[in-house]
């Protein structure tokens, strides 16, 4: 009797075991993990690729079915990101090579006409301290004066014998200082006044556009700003991923000049870096 109780419980657990297997082998992750021959790591959202999951499901935020990564999709490199070919996708990541090229960053400047006269005039305008590095004696501007509509008056940044090109004191409130260019065609007459009276202290503006010789540069859509370094990521093979901190110099309208962490070559991640860069904090634990 004691023998063939033995034998039932022995068959009920193999039993079990059995049907245990079966639905596992049979389970959508055993599925596609045996299709592609790879072990599922996790299920992840394409559009919204830090919500991960342990089993198969949908994205809680837009609702599209959670995509397995595979094991082989890991690195060891703890601060690499890998995103799978429909997130990459779904969030459309697009790179762009760092490379050495001409940068253009272009100022705006407000200011005045002063020592207007029948052989000089100039165009006085106050500069911030960030932009100092664009000028440079003997760059030339085009000023335009609201009160003469008509005319564009060239200008150039130069010493002259009874005025300096520029205050070596820079204001302590506004961070700026001011900088004189020669009207090269004096004087500045209004309409009207032609030979009459040479206004002083005129409002006039310019639009400087400055570039400097070719140098390494990237993207400023690329740089994220994190804690006290700006970052961006770095693409080193399809799907993957990884931070770089930069030393940046001169900031154009479009390019930043890097002083070091790029080189020429390498590709940044210029869309899709903030979903990127977010994945890898909560990655990360921060």
């Amino acid at each position: 009797m004691k023998h063939k109780i033995f034998i039932f419980v022995l068959l009920v657990v193999f039993v079990g075991a059995g049907v245990v297997w079966m639905a596992k082998s049979h389970s959508p992750a055993s599925a596609t993990a045996a299709a592609s021959g790879r072990k599922i790591l996790y299920y992840q959202s394409s559009m919204h690729p830090w919500i991960k999951s342990d089993q198969p499901g949908k994205c809680p935020i837009c609702g599209m079915n959670l995509v397995p990564v595979y094991e082989g999709d890991a690195t060891g490199d703890t601060n690499m990101v890998a995103l799978n070919a429909d997130s990459v996708s779904a969030i459309n990541v697009q790179t762009e090579a760092v490379q050495r090229r001409a940068i253009t960053h272009t100022i705006h400047v407000i200011g005045r006409i002063q020592k207007n006269s029948a052989t000089a005039a100039w165009f006085a305008f106050d500069v911030y301290e960030r932009d100092l590095p664009w000028l440079k004696t003997g760059q030339n501007l085009e000023v335009t004066l609201p009160s003469v509509p008509d005319k564009i008056y060239s200008a150039q940044i130069r010493q002259h014998s009874s005025q300096t090109f520029a205050d070596r004191n820079l204001d302590d409130m506004s961070d700026s200082t001011k900088i004189r260019a020669e009207i090269l065609d004096p004087p500045v007459e209004v309409p009207g006044f032609e030979g009459k009276a040479f206004f002083n202290n005129l409002h006039a503006e310019s639009h400087i556009a400055a570039t400097t010789p070719e140098v390494l540069s990237v993207p400023r859509s690329a740089v994220i700003a994190r804690d006290s370094s700006p970052i961006v990521y770095v693409e080193k093979s399809a799907g993957y991923y990884t931070p770089k901190k930069l030393t940046l110099g001169r900031m154009g309208d479009e390019y930043a000049e890097v002083l070091a962490g790029l080189d020429d070559g390498d590709k940044v991640v210029i869309n899709g870096n903030l979903l990127i860069d977010a994945e890898a904090q909560i990655t990360s634990g921060r």
